[in-house]
């Protein structure tokens, strides 16, 4: 069983009278430990795919399973319990929130997570321990008390795969992770995904950036809301 399978994936947004097909019947399965890369001229529908593969957005059409669970037939409430435990984002604007130090931003996703879950995820590891562990990982244990107004691009994408990472999921998507880096920055990052991947974890990023997917084991690339190949 695939852990991600999409079938027929539709998506149509209103815009005034009309209704525009952004995805239009997507079937894709990815295996536990694959690193996909999702690639696409910008209009393509890979974001708005990656949305549905993050349980962020709904599709209008098709079934999303995850880990053989049918994602859409749950209920909001349960999508979200579901997405804290599987899934960590990664995305092109780091979202980090900027009133909070780096530690704080780290350790959002477990308010997410439901309590009776807490304790099975983090092993008897306080919170706390495994934010300041996945932090001392990617060289950013000298910042724990930083805002992200006081780091770089590329640091502030580090804490952002710190706080992916925080929940133990099994998926993590990145959306353009390495938009707004340079080269430098860029490189690091994407090194640190591939090693993410060499443990094991199943990544999924969209990129328009050849250089970026090269890291990947299998580039699917969507044109006009299909898969191309």
């Amino acid at each position: 069983m695939a852990l991600i399978e999409l079938k027929g994936i539709r998506k149509v947004f209103k815009q005034g009278d009309l209704n525009v097909e952004v995805l239009k019947g997507i079937n894709l399965k990815i295996e536990e430990g694959e690193f996909v890369a999702i690639m696409g001229p910008s209009g393509s529908g890979k974001s708005t795919l990656m949305y549905i593969l993050g349980a962020l957005d709904r599709p209008t059409e098709g079934k999303y399973f995850l880990k053989g669970i049918d994602v859409f037939s749950l209920s909001d409430y349960k999508i979200s319990k579901l997405r804290a435990k599987f899934i960590g984002f990664v995305f092109q604007s780091f979202y980090l929130i900027p009133y909070l130090s780096v530690l704080d931003n780290v350790l959002v996703p477990v308010e997410y997570l439901p309590k009776e879950d807490r304790k099975e995820r983090f092993k008897g590891k306080s919170p706390e321990g495994r934010a300041k562990e996945l932090l001392e990982r990617l060289g950013m244990e000298e910042r724990l008390n930083f805002k992200p107004s006081e780091l770089s691009g590329g640091q502030k994408q580090r804490v952002a795969i710190a706080r992916a990472l925080m929940n133990y999921p099994e998926v993590i998507l990145a959306d353009e992770p390495t938009g707004q880096l340079d080269s430098k920055s860029g490189k690091k990052v994407m090194e640190i995904f591939k090693e993410l991947n060499r443990e094991g974890k199943t990544i999924v990023l969209v990129t328009h950036d050849p250089t970026v997917a090269s890291y990947a084991d299998r580039v699917i690339k969507i044109r006009d809301g299909k898969v191309e190949e």
